[in-house]
């Protein structure tokens, strides 16, 4: 009940928020949500961390989410699954000391915006005009009204490439149509038990597909949104390039890669700078070690 208390007052203190001071607020909710990120996985034992990287073949920074929620703010993606293979007894202890706090966090902000167009409504109701526009749109758009919902997978669902989806979560916006529709009808639906690639690819806003011919194999481009977050006093919170998202594209994909990566561009609002890497092995290397 405290804490239901608390999040009222900051939500009535917020309504009367600039766009800016919005932005400034979701970026601190951000930098909080990385320190939790960092902080569970610093507490991991040896054992723990060779698990969350499947001995050795992932890096770390593949495993944070930060910069995936933030494209997720942002209208970009519509659903993040969050799953550690194989060790779903940490993922559930990473959703609930890691995730919902942040999510908790994050949502006072997106009630406070929709607060905010709710009053401009009854004034001269450009707001909803505003919204639609944006709402036809495939560029990044906030603030905005959202709701942030974290959702265990609790039905038999397999993909061509994973088993087994059965305990992993699905992290989306209950305000944004696309991505609740999206996430009930394909993550959270107990009846469908299996999910394309191509399926997958529209709900995680991947610009490519998995290869399906043996030509295909051959023009594969590992591709990998790499970024580093700015501290409040301007100073970079990490060293080095850590994963915000990964996928793959076929060489012929090119172009339509080159579009997303503009429009993903747009998570610098939130003092995170943002370069591509088309080479995985470059994740967790010094900044200067990209082209």
């Amino acid at each position: 009940m405290p804490e239901a208390q608390s999040h009222d007052g900051a939500r009535s203190g917020a309504t009367n928020l600039s766009e800016l001071d919005v932005i400034r607020r979701t970026t601190r909710a951000l930098r909080q949500l990385y320190h939790r990120e960092k902080q569970w996985m610093a507490s991991r034992t040896s054992d723990q961390t060779s698990r969350l990287t499947q001995q050795g073949q992932l890096s770390l920074s593949e495993q944070l989410h930060y910069g995936e929620i933030a494209f997720v703010l942002l209208r970009l993606k519509p659903c993040v699954i969050i799953d550690y293979a194989g060790d779903r007894e940490q993922l559930d202890d990473y959703i609930a000391n890691v995730i919902r706090p942040s999510l908790r966090d994050l949502n006072v902000l997106g009630a406070a915006v929709c607060d905010r167009n709710e009053l401009a409504c009854q004034t001269d109701g450009s707001v909803s005009c505003h919204e639609q526009q944006h709402a036809e749109s495939n560029s990044a758009v906030y603030p905005r009204p959202f709701n942030l919902a974290c959702s265990r997978i609790s039905g038999q669902l397999e993909s061509p490439e994973v088993s087994s989806w059965t305990g992993a979560y699905a992290l989306y916006d209950t305000k944004w149509p696309h991505s609740a529709a999206w996430v009930k009808a394909n993550l959270l639906n107990n009846e469908k038990t299996s999910i394309s690639e191509d399926e997958l690819a529209q709900g995680l806003d991947y610009p490519g597909f998995i290869p399906k011919t043996t030509d295909d194999m051959h023009a594969i481009v590992p591709v990998s949104y790499l970024g580093r977050m700015k501290s409040e006093s301007g100073e970079w919170m990490c060293d080095r390039w850590e994963c915000l998202t990964s996928f793959i594209v076929l060489q012929h994909q090119l172009p339509q890669m080159a579009l997303h990566r503009i429009r993903y561009q747009a998570i610098k609002m939130f003092d995170i700078e943002m370069e591509v890497n088309m080479d995985t092995s470059l994740i967790e290397q010094f900044p200067n070690s990209l082209p």
